[in-house]
This record gives structure tokens, sequence and C-alpha cells, in this order.
């Protein structure tokens, strides 16, 4: 979805200027929307976020992010100043803040985003990942390498256009001009807009038959997460905690919170909810077995033992013992008088 947001908002400032609004409204200029630098940083994060099982945004991955919030921040510090400033002086100020030589370093740096995301994307697909979803997934594979070579393509038509326009210039009274400025400059905007259209029609219905299907891991990868799930609920006990859930547990176990549904779902035939509770209502019935319940009363077993209410304990007691706490409690305490 923000590959497709940093994409769209991208080709506003074109077609808002073929439209003539930009020069009736002069806050319209400079708007720092050309936010095509973060699209291969988006791309790459995306890459791996369907790769790995323990994907989560971090320190490293969020420096990703730092050179294009740099170069954007810039375009918003210059649009904030020409706001400021009437449009015969707009020139002066480009000049003092290097507005010229920022956009060719800026050019610059996506060319070697374009070259270098790409190629560590198309070199990752060579590896075995952790997680087989292109292995077995063929088609959502084949997606992913088209996108990159799509906006690959995207990126080196609109760097060949501005180049072309620093070089020749758009301004010679040329009858070349009409081709090389307006003409090329609209096709490239016209390419990506229709690669827009296409990754969301296409994206759309291959990330759908993908979903359809269930996620494919890799047997050892499975059984050593699941182990781990087990391992940390038996020991750790974290479903006594009122705060517990999917969030929190994917978090400490270094997961993401749909991988962790899907082991449970999946491999344990379980919603998480009712594998928490069944936790819990275990708990409650070893320690009812042991005596510790003994002066407690249904509210305070309930909050004990990690429910959030009364009713909710209540629920999920009887579905998966068949009886009421009280009459479990009952039982306990009457074997216990015949012993």
């Amino acid at each position: 979805m923000l590959i497709l947001v940093v994409a769209g908002l991208s080709l506003v400032p074109t077609f808002l200027g073929n439209t003539g609004l930009i020069e009736t409204n002069d806050y319209l200029r400079f708007m720092p929307l050309n936010l095509v630098i973060f699209i291969f940083p988006l791309l790459y994060l995306y890459f791996e976020s369907i790769r790995k099982v323990n994907f989560k945004i971090d320190s490293k991955r969020i420096g990703h992010f730092i050179v294009p919030v740099i170069f954007t921040l810039y375009y918003v510090i210059v649009w904030v100043g020409s706001l400021f400033v009437a449009i015969q002086d707009k020139g002066n100020l480009l000049s003092k803040l290097a507005y010229f030589e920022v956009q060719s370093a800026y050019y610059f740096v996506l060319l070697c985003q374009a070259i270098a995301y790409t190629t560590l994307s198309l070199l990752e697909l060579k590896k075995n990942g952790r997680v087989q979803l292109l292995k077995d997934n063929l088609k959502y594979r084949n997606w992913l390498i088209y996108l990159f070579l799509f906006f690959f393509a995207g990126a080196l038509f609109e760097l060949t256009s501005t180049l072309i326009g620093r070089i020749y210039g758009y301004w010679r009274s040329s009858p070349l001009d009409d081709w090389l400025g307006f003409s090329l400059t609209m096709a490239v905007k016209i390419y990506n807009a229709v690669l827009l259209y296409v990754i969301s029609l296409v994206g759309y219905v291959t990330y759908s038959t993908f979903r359809s299907t269930k996620i494919s891991f890799d047997k050892t990868v499975i059984e050593r997460q699941l182990k781990n799930i087990l391992h940390k609920m038996e020991t750790e006990k974290p479903y006594l905690n009122k705060d517990f859930s999917l969030s929190t547990f994917s978090k400490q176990l270094q997961v993401t919170p749909a991988v962790l549904s899907n082991l449970l779902n999946t491999h344990l035939n379980v919603t998480f909810n009712d594998f928490a509770n069944k936790f819990r209502v275990d708990e409650v019935k070893d320690k009812i077995q042991n005596g510790a319940y003994t002066n407690f009363t249904i509210e305070s077993i309930a909050a004990d033992s990690g429910f959030k209410s009364k009713t909710t304990f209540y629920r999920a007691f009887y579905k998966f013992t068949s009886q009421t706490p009280k009459t479990y409690i009952g039982q306990v305490s009457d074997k216990k008088k015949v012993s």
C-alpha cells in the first residue's frame, strides 16, 4: 500500500502542472510530493517481509529511509520558504538553497538505489530462505521480479528524460522541444501511471490467489517455532498477564503476528485466544487441585489466571471442561474429603 501511495503522489506535480493549477495557485509550486526515492527501499523491505518468519521493522531497516527522508525534508524547506517569497524572487531563493545541485544529487541517488536494491533483491532470490514462499509460489515470485524490473525501467526512463533536459535544454526554440520537453515528460508520467494501475490490479489478483492458499513453511522452521512457542508458554507462563495478546507474544517470539497466527491455526488447529485460554484453564485446574484457591472468589481466580473478566473465565472454563468453575471446585473438594 505504501508503495502505491508513494508512486501515486509522485505523479501529482506533473499532472497539476499540465492542468495549469500550479500557475494559478502559487502555494502548489515546489510541493514535496516527488517521493520516488522511497520506492526502492520500500520494495526491498516488502520483499524481505514475505520471505522471513521473524521480519520486523528495527533500527537497521529504518536506516534504509535516512537518505530519502533527508531529501524530503530539504524539499519541504524549499516549499515552505517559497511560500513567503514573491514569484520574481523565487529564482534567488532556489540559487541560495542550491536547489538545482540538490536535484542532480537526488537523481543520482535514485539511480544508485534502483541499481543497488534491484540487484540485492534478485540475488536474494537465489538464496534458500527460511520461509519457502517464493519457492512454493512461482507466480508470486515472478510478480516480485517483474515489480522490481518495471520500477527499475520507470526510474531509468525518468532519469533519461531529466538528463536530456539538462544537457539539451527544453528552451532552445527547436521543433524538437515539443518532443523532448512536454511529450517525453508526459510519456514518462503516463508510463508510471499505467505501471501504477497494473501493479494495483495484477498485485491484487496475485496476492488474493496467494492468500487463498496456506502459507508454506519449511518443516524444520515449523518444528522449531512450535517448540519455542510451547516452551515459553509452559516455562514463562506469559498468559497469566492480562495484557497478553497476539501482538505481545509475537514480539517475545520475534515473529510477526500473522506468522504466529498462521502457525497456531494451521499446525495446532487452534485460534490464539483458545490457545491462551486453554493454558489458563489448565493453570486454574492445577491450582484448584493443589488447594491454592481455597480462599479465592471466582473473580479473584479469573484475575489471577490472566482472564480480563469473570464472564470470559466462565465461558472458557466451560468450553474446555464442560463444567462451571464452581462445579469443578466442588468435585475436587468432595474427592479430597473422601480420600
